[in-house]
C-alpha cells in the first residue's frame, strides 16, 4: 500500500500490526508528521522503523564496498601490526605477559583484550 493511498486518521486493525498487511507501522514513520505525533504507537513505530533500516543497511553493506568501513579495517590492521611488533620487542627484553599487555595498551591506547589476544596468538 502506498503512503498516499493510506488514511492515517482511520483506525488500524490491531491484528495487522507488524504483518505484511500492516498499512503503516514502521513504514512511514516521520516524527514531524502530525499523524505520527498523534499516534499512540509512535515509540513502537520508531523501533520498528529503526529495525527495518538496520536490516536494509546490513543488506546494502553486504553487497557494496564502503570507504569508511575499509579505512577502519585498514587502521585496525596497522594497530595490530604495531601491537605484534611491540609484543615481540617486550618479550625479547624479558617482560612478563601482564606488564607487556599493560604497557602496550597504554602506549597505543588500545583495549587490553586485543593485546592479550594477540599476545596469546604470538606464543
Amino acid at each position: 500500500m502506498d503512503k498516499d493511498d493510506f488514511d492515517f486518521l482511520k483506525p488500524i486493525d490491531v491484528l495487522t500490526l507488524g504483518s505484511e498487511n500492516d498499512p503503516c507501522f514502521g513504514k512511514y514513520h516521520d516524527l514531524k508528521a502530525p499523524e505520527c505525533m498523534e499516534c499512540g504507537d509512535a515509540e513502537f513505530c520508531s523501533i520498528m522503523k529503526a529495525q527495518n533500516l538496520h536490516k536494509d543497511r546490513i543488506k546494502i553493506e553486504s553487497t557494496q564496498r564502503f570507504k569508511d568501513i575499509e579505512e577502519a579495517d585498514h587502521e585496525m590492521g596497522q594497530v595490530r601490526r604495531q601491537v605484534k611488533n611491540l609484543i615481540t620487542k617486550y618479550q625479547s627484553e624479558g617482560y612478563p605477559r601482564l606488564k607487556t599487555v599493560l604497557i602496550i595498551a597504554k602506549k597505543l591506547k588500545v583495549s587490553k583484550d586485543i593485546v592479550k589476544e594477540l599476545y596469546d596468538k604470538s606464543n
